[in-house]
Formats: structure tokens, C-alpha cells, sequence
């Protein structure tokens, strides 16, 4: 009698096989619409000093094969398989993650889906370069149940249209942030209709993610038109454009370095508070020099746009304005340290952008600085009091979910504060502000 076998490997011995064999009993699936029988692994042995388990001969060919024909060839397999897993859902049977080598095309006509328990305990045993092409690039890690098994269809369906899995890289983890961050093309030689399902499927189009029942349909019809071919049979297909790659490689810089970029702010905030206190108070003039007290205000707001901490601390006296200026401190160096890495800055001056009437703001920049300003004087001199009010724009992080270009980037407040003046060595400085109210735009 002819049986199936899976290799577990040399390195299964101990713990490790004792976990596989108490899992023995866990059933595969199958699916032959509208039959549905479980198949179970019966024994383990050995061969050629392998480890390998066993199960009753299904011959057949696997999804891993079947991802290397072209379109044409390829489709009536995929039909097959969207219509065994819809039967799995139709019939209660909790869905599990696809992996290549566990799905075999049965010569019947059924399809063998074997015990997914079973097949992840052995990915568990397996390197990287054994589970990259059979699972890890067709998983995300992210989803569940119906929608994990919609996404690996799409994965293993671009692959079998492009001859390139959709996201590919070095390790489980470049994977995984391709499937969460990357921008895909569609599958050149997928018609439009065809191109934006495979999208969907992998998260990438308006539509929500497509349920099993639609795989099926879908599938006989693009078969039907002639909706799919292979244009790049060598398997060099692009998934991303030079510009997706390069804000996706760029939007992975950030998430990696930002403690590092905030640390060297940190670092320049307390070296250049003591270092400037000493300059300010051996060097002279002020950069406020013969300024009134109204334009020290005016002064100390508008450098917010324009990052200019210097002026900033020249405006102030004690600890007045510290928290801002920290904040712009703060943005100015993330803005050098983005203008050394890709040739500009990302902050955008909120004044500019109120100018040019208040335009989309493209990830990866974002928003800082007043727009609105109004100064009411409340008091003249010799002891001047100003009321201040203004909308007042700051970054928001990167959410790590949402799409880049749904996610919020900057965020609004309309602020009143109330600041008050004395001279300083002869200039008017502002020693005191008070936060009268600060409320979301």
C-alpha cells in the first residue's frame, strides 16, 4: 500500500517528536464537494536517517507545484482549492493558515488539506529558507481565520500570474513589515477587474477583503475571459514601484530610529541649554536687541514656524517658553537628521501650508508650527501684558495599522496664552507665560 509522506527531519528527537506524535491524531481534511472526509497521519519511521511521518497514499500534486504553471494551467487548481475551503466553511470546520506543501491536488479530483496542527508544530523545526516560499510568504501574521487564508489565495494567485510572490525578503520579520506597510502594483497581466481583487485580498484596495464565497466565482470567470497570464515567466516581477520601495524603506528607517534621532535631540537640548546659557550671557547683543515688547512676542511665535530655537530662547528669560522650545529643539534636529537621509525636511512650516491654503500634506511629512496669530495688548509698559491667541499644529506618531495615506499625520489646537514682559539688561524679554486655554481644532 502506497502512503503519503512528510518529512519531519533529522533534528526531531526527543520533546520535539514527542509533541508531533501526541498530535498524530489531529485530522486533515478531504474536500471533494460535496464530500468531506478526515485524513489523518497513521505512524511515524524513518527513511535515509530522516524522521518522516505518514498517511494513507493520495496521489496527487501540491500547491507548490501548482503556483509554478502558468495562469492558464494553474487556475482550475486554484478553483479547486477556493471551493474545498469554502466547504470547510460551510461546514463549521475552523479555517487555518495555507502552506503549500500541505495541500495536495488529489488525482480524484479531491483536495487533501493535511492536519494543519500537525504541519505548524513542523514548521516550528524548520529553517527560514524551508518555510519562506511554502508559508511565510503567503501569511500575514496579522490576520485571521477567513481573511488569513483570502490573503495567502492572493499571495499564492500573484505569484502564479507574475512568477514573483508579492512580498519577499530575508527573514520572517522584512516579511511581515512588506505585508503591513509596502505598496503592491497590481499583477501585470491580470486584467483591471482581476488585478484589483488580488489586491483586496491582500489588503490594498478600497473594497474590504474578499470572502471565500467570491474566490470561487471569480476564479471561473477570469478562467472563462482569459483574464489571466503570465507576462514575466523568469520570475523577476516588480511588486512595487521605486517609489513605493522607497517610502516603505523609508517609513521602516523612522519606526527604527526615532529614539535614536529623539536621543541626539535630547543630547543637543541639554548641551545647547548649558552651552547657550553661557554664550547668552558672555556674548552680546541680544538677536532681540532694540526690539519692543510687541515684536519680542511676535518674534518668539513666528520662529515656532520656522524652527529657530535661537531666537526663541532670546525672547525669554527663566523658564518661559522651555516647553516649546524643547519641542522645536526637538523637531529640528529630526529635520536635519531627515534632510542628511533623503534630501529634504518633513516637517512643513504650518504658516507656508496656511498660505498655500492649507494643501494635503503627503507621508511621510507632517505639520508644526502657528498659524492665526493674534497679539491684544492688556497692559502697556513699564510692565507689559499681552494676550495671545493662535492654532497651534504638532506631528502625530505613525499608527502602525492604519494605511500611511489614512493615517493622521499632525493634529490642531486653538491656544490663548497670556505673557508678560520685563527688560533684561535693557531688553524686553518675556519672563512668564500663562497656558489660558488650549482646545482640539
Amino acid at each position: 500500500m502506497e502512503h503519503l509522506t512528510v518529512p519531519v527531519g533529522s533534528p526531531a528527537r526527543g520533546t520535539a517528536l514527542s509533541r508531533i506524535l501526541s498530535l498524530r491524531s489531529s485530522p486533515g481534511w478531504i474536500a471533494n464537494p460535496p464530500s468531506l472526509k478526515e485524513w489523518k497521519f497513521t505512524g511515524v519511521t524513518e527513511q535515509a536517517g530522516e524522521t518522516v511521518l505518514y498517511g494513507p497514499g493520495m496521489p496527487g500534486r501540491t500547491l507548490a507545484e501548482i503556483v509554478l504553471l502558468p495562469p492558464a494551467e494553474a487556475l482550475p487548481f486554484f478553483i479547486r482549492l477556493a471551493e474545498a475551503l469554502q466547504l470547510l466553511k460551510e461546514r463549521s470546520v475552523p479555517l487555518f493558515p495555507l502552506q503549500t506543501d500541505a495541500v495536495v491536488f488529489c488525482q480524484d479530483g479531491g483536495v487533501l488539506l493535511l492536519p494543519a496542527e500537525v504541519m505548524g508544530e513542523l514548521r516550528g523545526l524548520r529553517p527560514f529558507s524551508m518555510n519562506r516560499d511554502t508559508f511565510e510568504c503567503i501569511h500575514n501574521p496579522d490576520l485571521r481565520r477567513e481573511d488569513a487564508v483570502s490573503f495567502s489565495l492572493g499571495a499564492l494567485l500573484y505569484r502564479a500570474v507574475t512568477g514573483a510572490f508579492p512580498f519577499r525578503g530575508e527573514s520572517p520579520e522584512d516579511i511581515h513589515e512588506q505585508m503591513r506597510k509596502l505598496e503592491i502594483l497590481p499583477p501585470a497581466g491580470a486584467a483591471e477587474q482581476a488585478g484589483q481583487f488580488i489586491l483586496a485580498s491582500m489588503s490594498r484596495a478600497r473594497r474590504g477583503i474578499p470572502a471565500l464565497e467570491e474566490w470561487a466565482e471569480n476564479l471561473r470567470s477570469w478562467q472563462a475571459a482569459g483574464a489571466l497570464a503570465r507576462t514575466n515567466a523568469a520570475g523577476a516581477a516588480t511588486s512595487a514601484s521605486p517609489a513605493a520601495q522607497k517610502r516603505f524603506r523609508r517609513r521602516v528607517f523612522w519606526e527604527k530610529n526615532w529614539r535614536t534621532a529623539l536621543i541626539i535631540a535630547a543630547i543637543v537640548i541639554v548641551v545647547g541649554a548649558g552651552l547657550g546659557s553661557i554664550l547668552k550671557n558672555v556674548f552680546a547683543p541680544r538677536l532681540t536687541k532694540g526690539y519692543s515688547p510687541l515684536m519680542v512676542v511676535q518674534a518668539f511665535y513666528a520662529s515656532m514656524n520656522k524652527l529657530d530655537q535661537l531666537t526663541m530662547s532670546a525672547c525669554v528669560v527663566g523658564g518661559a517658553g522651555k516647553g516649546e522650545i524643547n519641542e522645536v529643539t526637538n523637531l529640528y534636529v529630526i529635520s536635519r537628521v531627515s534632510t542628511g537621509y533623503e534630501g529634504r525636511s518633513n516637517i512643513v512650516d504650518a504658516e507656508e501650508w496656511d498660505k498655500a491654503g492649507r494643501p494635503p500634506i503627503p507621508f511621510p511629512q507632517t505639520l508644526y508650527g502657528v498659524t492665526g496669530l493674534v497679539i491684544r495688548q492688556e497692559q502697556p509698559e513699564p510692565a507689559p501684558v499681552f494676550l495671545v491667541s493662535y492654532d497651534k499644529w504638532t506631528p502625530l506618531p505613525v499608527s502602525d495599522t492604519a494605511p500611511a495615506s489614512q493615517t493622521p499625520r499632525y493634529q490642531g489646537n486653538r491656544v490663548q496664552d497670556r505673557v508678560f514682559l520685563k527688560k533684561d539688561h535693557g531688553d524686553w524679554v518675556m519672563y512668564k507665560i500663562d497656558r489660558i486655554r488650549s482646545d482640539p481644532l
